[in-house]
C-alpha cells in the first residue's frame, strides 16, 4: 500500500506530551486545561485514549485510577459517566472524554492520539471507535500506539489515517514476555509490521537498530519524552521532532 503523505506539522511543530501540563501550577496532564494551554502556545497535542467499561473512549493515560485520581478502579471496567466527574491529581480538573477533547480543539492545533491497550485487550473495539470519531473531525491528526497489532488494524481498516509505531529499547519492550513473543515483536518493529507512516521513539534510547531500520524505510522520527536540554540535543541529532514536557526544551 502506498505510504501516506506526511504533513509538515508532524516534523516541524513541537508536540506537548499530554497537553502543556504543569502540576505545580495546577495544570494536570491530559486535562482540558492542559490542552487549552497547548492551544494557546500553538503546539500540537499528544494525548492518550482508552476504552471504558461501556465501550466509550476516555482520555486517560494509566490503566487504573490510583496515580491520577487517588482511588481504586480500573478504567476499562468503569462506565464513562463514573469516570468524568473524577478530579485529576487533586485539582479541579476532571477526566475528559475523547469527544470533550475533539470538541475543545476543533482543528485549532494538530492532535497525536495514542491508543492505549491493556494486556489481553482485543484489538478492534477501541480502534474502530477512535476511527469513527475522527472520520469527520475538522482538523489535522495522527494516531500512534505501542501495539503493532493496533497499527496493523489502522492499516487494514482505516488506511487514510496516518499511523505511527511507538517504540523504545527492545529490552524494555520485551520485558516479561516469552521468547517467541519477544521474537515476534522484534520482527514487527524491524520490518515495519502495520506499515507505519512514522516512528515515535524513546529519546533515552536514541539511536538504535530500530530507528536505523525505520530511517532505511524513509520514516519520519519523533522523539519522546523530551524533558531536559540534554535530551533536546539528542533529539535534534537523531530525530525530526519532539514530544516534550519542558517548555524550555523547544528552543531551536
Amino acid at each position: 500500500m502506498p505510504r501516506l503523505d506526511i504533513p509538515k506539522w508532524l516534523t516541524k511543530t513541537p508536540v506537548a506530551h499530554r497537553g502543556l501540563h504543569d502540576i505545580a501550577k495546577g495544570v494536570p496532564e491530559n486535562s482540558l486545561l492542559a490542552f487549552r494551554k497547548a492551544m494557546e502556545a500553538g503546539y500540537a497535542i499528544e494525548t492518550d485514549v482508552r476504552i471504558t467499561g461501556d465501550k466509550q473512549v476516555v482520555v486517560f493515560h494509566d490503566p487504573d485510577l490510583t496515580r491520577l485520581c487517588g482511588r481504586d478502579g480500573i478504567v476499562c471496567q468503569m462506565p464513562l459517566a463514573d469516570l468524568k466527574p473524577l478530579r485529576l491529581l487533586g485539582t479541579e480538573e476532571t477526566v475528559p472524554s475523547f469527544r470533550d477533547l475533539l470538541d475543545l480543539v476543533q482543528g485549532a492545533v494538530p492532535l497525536v492520539v495514542e491508543i492505549k491497550k491493556d494486556k489481553g485487550e482485543p484489538v478492534g473495539p477501541l480502534e474502530s471507535s477512535v476511527a469513527r470519531m475522527l472520520q469527520h473531525y475538522p482538523g489535522p491528526f495522527v494516531i500512534q500506539s505501542f501495539n503493532p497489532r493496533t497499527v496493523k488494524w489502522f492499516e487494514k481498516n482505516a488506511p487514510q489515517i496516518i499511523r505511527g509505531q511507538i517504540a523504545t529499547d527492545l529490552a524494555n519492550m520485551t520485558k516479561g514476555l516469552n521468547w517467541f513473543t519477544r521474537l515476534q515483536l522484534k520482527r514487527a518493529l524491524m520490518t515495519g509490521y502495520g506499515n507505519p507512516d512514522f516512528l515515535a521513539y524513546d529519546v533515552r534510547d536514541l539511536p538504535s537498530e530500530i530507528t536505523a531500520a525505520a530511517r532505511r524505510r524513509g520514516l519520519p522520527l519523533l522523539s519522546w519524552t523530551v524533558r531536559t536540554p540534554g535530551e533536546r540535543a539528542r533529539a535534534a541529532a537523531h530525530a525530526d521532532n519532539v514530544i516534550f514536557e519542558d517548555l524550555s526544551t523547544t528552543a531551536v
